[in-house]
């Protein structure tokens, strides 16, 4: 399957795994004249980060809706039936203004990366850190987290709490996501 969960062209197999060797075996002899190379699971973490993908359950938590994670554009209001999967809770929380918003943010500081599940404080805790990585492509460190919705403005200074870290803190911008390709050329290459 042609897939595009990390914003580069890309293929996923689907192959019975007493296959999967030989199948390993002639891809990469195949594609060694074309660059062609595969990559593991940390990769694909911060591939997908560059490109704002998210997973659900890791930049997400049960209470968050599509408006909260920047999608609420694919809800259909008009689909037909009152029974479609989360409509009652996307009608409930689209106007709300004191929920967690997922934000994307770039780090202050060359070479500092948050823990994942850091916070995000000031006086209390505001939000969490869910995914922070170096990107090599941008040559900076980069992330997402969910936040109060007041701190979800681009620009917003976020403040991380790391445990064990004492008095000292780890500052980050809000910035647009994705970070890289911003068109999604990448993917139609």
């Amino acid at each position: 399957m042609r897939l595009g969960f990390v914003g580069e062209l890309s293929y996923e197999l689907h192959v019975p795994a007493s296959y999967m060797p030989a199948v390993w075996n002639l891809l990469e002899a195949a594609g060694r004249e074309f660059g062609i190379r595969n990559f593991g699971l940390e990769a694909q973490n911060v591939l997908r980060m560059e490109k704002g993908h998210i997973i659900i359950g890791s930049e997400s938590e049960q209470r968050t809706t599509l408006h909260d994670v920047g999608l609420g554009f694919l809800w259909d209001r008009d689909k037909p039936g009152a029974k479609t999967v989360g409509a009652v809770a996307l009608r409930q929380t689209e106007n709300q203004q004191d929920r967690l918003k997922l934000v994307g943010f770039k780090l202050e500081k060359p070479g500092q990366v948050p823990k994942d599940g850091s916070l995000v404080v000031d006086t209390k805790i505001r939000g969490y850190i869910c995914i922070s990585r170096f990107s090599v492509t941008l040559n900076e460190s980069i992330g997402l987290a969910l936040v109060d919705a007041p701190l979800s403005k681009e620009g917003t200074r976020l403040e991380i709490y790391e445990d064990g870290c004492g008095d000292r803190r780890i500052y980050a911008r809000v910035n647009p996501t994705p970070f890289y390709d911003l068109q999604g050329k990448r993917i139609r290459i």
